[in-house]
């Protein structure tokens, strides 16, 4: 990579990471370019030569995050995909693991759940967090499938109304836990949670912490 290269990347990585901080501090809404410049460092022409605006760094800088949970889906999946209901449960695991110690995807979580204030018609989309990609979407809903097939899945429930339920769940619990992290230690409380929604879900649930 050359200097100059390297130097811009540089450059947009600190205005992500100022624009991260801002929006902590203050909500999406309340942060203008010119906070995020200030915070950063820089100009505001420096920020609109790497982004055509504040929707741009917002969706930027989840994508920053988004890799790692596709990620915790695809490596449960080969690494456990032939038994569905485990791998269910080791996906449920791993997402709350990684909110609890990972700290970009906490910030960026506590950002989108409790730091965009729906305000402008305009307003910058948050589905980057609050849904799985469309990929690990399908992923999850196949295993919803598979544990169907194979009579594992709660009778009269549709993989898609299960795969519907185990997000809603997941997001459920990260809503609550980042409102206050100091409420209680999620770390301790993850795998009884995820026991509670697999049980739910599941035919004869056996319990496999993963």
């Amino acid at each position: 990579m050359s200097r100059r290269k390297a130097e811009a990347e540089r450059t947009r990585e600190a205005i992500l990471d100022a624009a991260e901080t801002q929006f902590l501090a203050q909500g999406v809404s309340r942060t203008t370019l010119a906070h995020i410049a200030a915070a950063a460092g820089v100009t505001r022409g420096a920020i609109y030569w790497h982004f055509e605006d504040k929707a741009a760094v917002f969706n930027a800088l989840l994508e920053r995050v988004r890799v790692p949970l596709d990620e915790i889906v695809d490596e449960t999946v080969l690494r456990l995909g032939n038994a569905p209901t485990q791998c269910l449960q080791g996906i449920a695991h791993s997402a709350l693991r990684a909110i609890c110690y990972n700290l970009p995807l906490q910030r960026a979580a506590t950002i989108v759940l409790h730091r965009c204030e729906k305000l402008e018609d305009d307003h910058p989309r948050i589905s980057m967090i609050t849904q799985l990609s469309e990929h690990s979407k399908a992923q999850v809903e196949q295993l919803f499938e598979q544990a169907k097939l194979s009579g594992q899945l709660r009778q009269g429930l549709s993989p898609s109304s299960a795969r519907l339920q185990f997000h809603s769940f997941l997001i459920g619990v990260c809503f609550d836990w980042l409102q206050d992290p100091q409420q209680f230690e999620l770390a301790d409380e993850y795998e009884s949670m995820v026991d509670t929604l697999m049980r739910g879900l599941m035919v004869d649930h056996a319990k496999h912490h993963v």
